[in-house]
């Protein structure tokens, strides 16, 4: 009797060290996988950050492409032309008004004075000299009041953000540029009347709101666009907001509609960080 009650307590022992042993088995397999996941994911982030730092290179690249174009333009372009109009302008007082010539002159000077215009013009979009010697309050009421002009209707800004808030530059440049890509292609295929720009922080995230009364699109349309067209101003957008780990929302309503635009406040090193959700 002792001995069979010997036997039963090692048969029960033996039961328990298998399932013990199986389940420290089924542990390192799940820890195991976990590690694996854990590698993958990493991985994943890397590869995506790896991305993010070429897509940055590449942008940085084109902006001081972009800065030495329009200084060449703004400097010696715009300097050439500006000493022919003056010297024009100098051989217009010394003819007649009988001169057949002075008509032609005159006509010189004027589209001179209108090819000056319009390289300043050029030279100062493709620099937001006003943004980075102003901020992005200040140059966002400046291209509502720009906005108004072009509209001949009132349209408003409205901004919850203090006097003295500062961005990262290069952030602050690639936020206001999707900006005004966005309100670019607003007016030009929306055809609103009016147009409302509110920027406010929504927690650790700036967030810009557009709202207008002309024709608007979904999110799924804008995904749509975004997915099977090759416009250059949505592939600007998009590498835009990849650097800034930005998003956006498009909603559509009965009349008009809005987007919206968000970012993180603090970004390091342009790399993969938590996004906002709009809603």
């Amino acid at each position: 009797m002792a001995y069979e009650k010997v036997i039963f307590q090692a048969i029960i022992l033996s039961i328990i060290f298998l399932i013990i042993l199986i389940f420290s088995f089924l542990i390192i397999l799940r820890q195991n996988r976990m590690k694996r996941i854990g590698e993958k994911e990493r991985y994943k982030l890397e590869l995506k950050n790896k991305e993010l730092e070429m897509m940055n290179a590449v942008v940085l690249a084109q902006e001081t492409e972009r800065t030495k174009i329009a200084r060449n333009l703004h400097d010696e372009i715009g300097a050439i032309l500006s000493m022919a109009q003056r010297n024009l302008s100098s051989v217009l007082k010394t003819v007649s008004k009988e001169d057949s010539i002075r008509e032609d002159i005159s006509f010189t000077v004027d589209v001179l004075d209108q090819s000056i215009s319009k390289i300043r013009s050029i030279s100062h979009e493709m620099i937001p000299h006003y943004l980075v010697k102003f901020g992005l309050k200040k140059t966002l009421q400046r291209l509502t009041e720009q906005t108004q002009k072009t509209l001949g209707n009132p349209c408003t800004f409205t901004s919850a953000i203090d006097e003295d808030f500062q961005l990262d530059q290069q952030n602050e440049i690639h936020f206001y540029c999707t900006i005004l890509e966005l309100l670019n292609n607003v007016l030009k295929h929306a055809y609103p009347s009016v147009i409302h720009l509110y920027l406010d922080k929504k927690g650790k995230h700036l967030h810009l709101k557009l709202e207008h009364d002309g024709i608007a699109i979904s999110q799924t349309d804008y995904e749509y666009l975004r997915k099977n067209t090759d416009g250059i101003g949505l592939e600007s957008i998009t590498h835009r907001l990849n650097l800034i780990s930005g998003e956006l929302l498009f909603q559509r309503f009965t009349k008009g509609g809005t987007i919206e635009l968000a970012m993180p406040i603090n970004i390091t090193n342009h790399l993969v960080n938590e996004k906002v959700q709009l809603s």
